[in-house]
């Protein structure tokens, strides 16, 4: 039995690791950033026609249009969208983070024949972490 416990608690380790690496890449803010930097490039392009029909005025208020539409979706989607996404996954990866530390630290705890309201207390420990944790993405969101 104990040994079924250990390799459960060790699976659980490898799982957690992975996990973090993908949640991490996940609410990456610099991945937000991405998103005004295709505004750019598409205020670039606008620009670049611009200065292809300077012989024709009409085509160089499309031109012009192009590049401040660009920015605007760019910047837009970023301070909208992405950015309060990623906050929000950031926040969640964390409460489950302290949900697998606790649950792991359960499992070793009762391996290592740890008296019972020594656990409790232990564990109440990551209950008050979860629930500060819970607090302060509420007060950031």
């Amino acid at each position: 039995m104990f040994r079924a416990l250990y390799t459960g608690a060790s699976g659980m380790q490898a799982q957690q690791t992975n996990l973090d690496t993908i949640a991490n890449n996940l609410a990456n803010s610099s991945t937000a950033g991405f998103s005004p930097t295709i505004g750019i490039i598409g205020a670039v392009l606008g620009l670049i026609q611009v200065m292809q029909h300077l012989d024709k005025i009409d085509e160089v208020g499309r031109g012009i249009a192009v590049a401040f539409v660009a920015t605007i979706y760019g910047v837009g989607l970023a301070n909208l969208f992405f950015l309060p996404v990623a906050g929000k996954l950031r926040i969640r990866i964390r409460e489950e983070q302290i949900i697998r530390e606790m649950t792991l630290e359960g499992v070793i705890s009762i391996l290592e024949g740890m008296n019972p309201r020594m656990l409790e207390t232990t564990l109440q420990g990551f209950l008050t972490q979860a629930r500060e944790a819970h607090e302060a993405g509420g007060a950031q969101a």
